[in-house]
């Protein structure tokens, strides 16, 4: 069985190419996106013409279980999850504070942060129960300095950050290596 590789938010750049990395260097890259199927049958397709093994999903990351129900989803019919590579954006835009919506930041927020919470959650415990995994977290220069304009997208950057060094912090003494 192949290891696993996990990938949230594989779209067209950064996820989708790293999708393919690990597909050439003998994972099964599991590639999830919000939209656009025709676009994640084509990685996936590329992938396999390459000689690797892939599969894809469409699922919107703010919906309630979407995370977790396709996690477990995968642990029992693809194999145990060996990296999550979490990509997921959250930039809404150079907005004013008075244009940014409370809806808007809390969007941010979701997407960013908490949904990395929640992918966290369901499978931080079963790469520790196994005792090794690895958690890969791509960000933003504005998890660590925001600009004007971008209240929102630097909240939930930061937040992000500060999620990754308490989940390394708890899982890396068991064997899980989180990375921001």
């Amino acid at each position: 069985m192949k290891p696993v590789c996990l990938v949230v938010g594989a779209g067209a750049g950064t996820g989708g190419a790293v999708g393919k990395r690990f597909a050439a260097e003998g994972y099964h890259s599991v590639l999830c996106r919000r939209s656009d199927e025709e676009g994640l049958n084509t990685l996936v397709a590329e992938i396999k013409a390459d000689g690797g093994t892939a599969s894809g999903c469409l699922l919107d990351a703010t919906q309630e279980h979407a995370l977790e129900d396709m996690i477990a989803a995968t642990e029992k019919t693809v194999g145990p999850i060996s990296v999550v590579v979490f990509n997921l954006g959250a930039q809404i835009g150079d907005r004013t504070l008075q244009d940014t919506s409370y809806k808007a930041f809390e969007l941010c927020w979701r997407l960013a942060t908490l949904s990395l919470f929640r992918v966290a959650s369901a499978v931080c415990p079963l790469m520790a129960e196994r005792g090794n995994g690895a958690l890969l977290v791509t960000s933003a220069t504005a998890a660590v300095r925001g600009n004007s304009g971008q209240h929102a997208h630097a909240a939930a950057m930061g937040g992000r950050r500060m999620l990754c060094q308490s989940l390394n912090a708890e899982f890396g003494p068991k064997g899980v290596h989180v990375a921001h």
